[in-house]
């Protein structure tokens, strides 16, 4: 990988760039939808993950915007 910026996102941050309220993304995170590490009391959504999962599945074709 050669771009290492914004690899991890605050949920407040991911649900504003996705247009969804931070409830949601919680939602999704207990669900296993979209992947998340907890450091500290903070939960932090892994962009980089969800990248790499839609390139794989998409071989390319979506791509995740630049932050």
């Amino acid at each position: 990988m050669t771009d290492n910026t914004c690899l991890f996102f605050t949920i407040t941050l991911f649900a504003d760039s996705v247009g969804v309220t931070k409830r949601t993304v919680e939602g999704w995170i207990d669900r296993g939808f979209i992947p998340a590490v907890k450091i500290g009391k903070r939960r932090l959504v892994n962009a980089h993950a969800i990248r790499k999962q839609l390139d794989e599945a998409s071989d390319g074709d979506v791509a995740l915007a630049g932050c």
